[in-house]
């Protein structure tokens, strides 16, 4: 049976006990092994990244760095890299997640993180990314240099394979020591990461501890939020809010929780020649990882006026969802989900009876119904389309996720925005199918209401390197400015002996 290591301590660190669990892939059963943790392990382990990093990655470039890392990234885009074909097989037992699916998302993903992506994500945040090096100029006259953290503790969430990396790699690029809280419920993907980066080079990795323990451990989470000098949380907004009162003033706190996105699909982009690929990729958002990212969208709202009316487009894109359940098959929500799913469905079904019937005869979706209607999944509730004729008769802009989805109709896409107004503190993604001569007219009306991204459908799941999560930074927000001021290095120059 094979054992695998699901953490990732600096060389020479020693853990005294163990406990394990079996997962059973498409190759036989797997092993899982964890350490068992105490705060004074968690304080050690701490205290050894720290210690590391002073030793070695304070004194990198961040030039080094970012090499370090594309070196890294790059064994990724071998399709027979043990650590990426470990991934490839265990994520998937692990998350219920299709293989094929996470074989191409993780692909894709890995792939943001090359050399050339990182130094244009450098150059897009900081205006001189070498200020993280030494005193750069600034535009006031002076000199400015970022430092970042000594130690930043990380609680990764498992919704989404891969989100991690992101978050090591923002800390790293600061020169800070990580101290990484996996879940167990996807361990793995923090760890080949850190793996990767100890085959480039040792001495980074060893400024890295990733280890997995149950979420409201208290004296875990504690030990290490006060060890670190920053904290970046990912999970549900229970998980984010119950950690943000024990993070301590001055330190900052960086929290990625829940999130809602929704679609703005045009009547331009359901012509005769653009509606088929159109709803293919609104399938393509709602399926990939089964809604569990921040960035899915939960609410589409079509315009009317296109070759295929709203509630045509609803059936249609029933159509496709049924077609990635048999290519991608969605994972086994837990008996909560799929009760929530139910319940949605029945309240929508409820909802219709007090509005005006579907026209009779056909499909659900001839013609422009002025009541609700649901599309579901023949077999259980492996996808819902929610149909709704107008914003007045949307009951909510979330829904339970696992390929359920809202599609409203509007006659202008501008009707829209009213519904998203309660929901402000929650918009992430908005995704546009529409024409150019009205994306950024869209665009600066969406952001009023809360947004951070805008993207096409079809890649609501694919932030691009650069993006600006939740709306802020992923540098700026985690670095400390110091300013050497104008004039002060003419002053230091009167105390040269040969000054005049």
């Amino acid at each position: 049976m094979n054992v695998i290591d699901i953490f990732h301590a600096p060389r020479g660190f020693v853990f005294q006990d163990f406990e394990t669990r079996g997962i059973v892939t498409d190759h036989g059963e797997v092993t899982l092994r964890y350490p068992v943790l105490t705060a004074e392990i968690i304080r050690d382990l701490c205290g050894t990244v720290r210690r590391n990093r002073l030793q070695a990655l304070s004194a990198y470039s961040v030039e080094r760095i970012v090499d370090v890392i594309g070196k890294a990234v790059e064994l990724w885009t071998d399709p027979d890299y043990e650590e990426r074909l470990l991934a490839e097989s265990l994520i998937p037992a692990i998350t219920g997640y299709d293989a094929t699916m996470t074989r191409i998302e993780l692909k894709r993903y890995m792939r943001m993180f090359r050399r050339r992506e990182l130094l244009r994500f450098l150059d897009d945040e900081l205006s001189s990314p070498r200020m993280l090096d030494e005193y750069r100029p600034n535009k006031s006259g002076g000199y400015t240099r970022l430092y970042g953290p000594d130690l930043t503790f990380h609680v990764f969430s498992s919704n989404v394979p891969g989100i991690p990396v992101w978050s090591m790699t923002m800390s790293l690029l600061t020169k800070s020591a990580i101290i990484g809280k996996s879940s167990f419920d996807e361990p793995l993907m923090p760890v080949l990461f850190a793996r990767s980066l100890a085959q480039i080079d040792p001495d980074l990795a060893d400024a890295l501890a990733v280890v997995p323990w149950h979420g409201g451990t208290v004296e875990l989470e504690d030990m290490a939020i006060g060890e670190a000098n920053a904290v970046i949380a990912y999970g549900s907004s229970h998980t984010t809010e119950a950690i943000r009162p024990r993070v301590g003033t001055g330190k900052p706190f960086l929290s990625y929780g829940a999130r809602i996105g929704f679609s703005l699909i045009g009547r331009e982009a359901l012509r005769a020649d653009t509606h088929v690929q159109t709803v293919h990729r609104m399938a393509v958002d709602v399926a990939t990882y089964d809604q569990q990212s921040c960035l899915a969208p939960q609410t589409i709202f079509v315009e009317r006026g296109g070759a295929i009316s709203p509630a045509q487009t609803a059936e249609l894109l029933a159509r496709e969802l049924d077609s990635q359940q048999r290519k991608y098959p969605r994972s086994v929500p837990s008996d909560e989900e799929s009760l929530a799913i139910r319940r949605a469905r029945s309240e929508t079904e409820m909802k219709a009876l007090f509005m005006a019937a579907p026209a009779p005869g056909g499909s659900a979706a001839q013609n422009d119904p002025q009541a609700p209607f649901v599309i579901e999944s023949p077999q259980g509730t492996n996808w819902t389309v929610l149909y709704f004729p107008n914003t007045d008769s949307l009951t909510s802009l979330a829904t339970p996720l696992n390929r359920t989805i809202n599609l409203v109709a509007v006659d202008q896409l501008e009707d829209a925005l009213p519904a998203l107004k309660p929901y402000r503190a929650w918009l992430q993604t908005c995704a546009i199918a529409a024409s150019s001569s009205r994306l950024f007219t869209l665009a600066q009306h969406v952001g009023e209401y809360g947004i951070d991204r805008i993207c096409p459908i079809g890649e609501m799941n694919r932030a691009k390197s650069g993006w600006h999560h939740d709306g802020g930074f992923n540098i700026l927000d985690l670095v400390r400015a110091v300013d050497i001021e104008r004039n002060t290095d003419r002053y230091s120059d009167t105390f040269d002996i040969d000054y005049e």
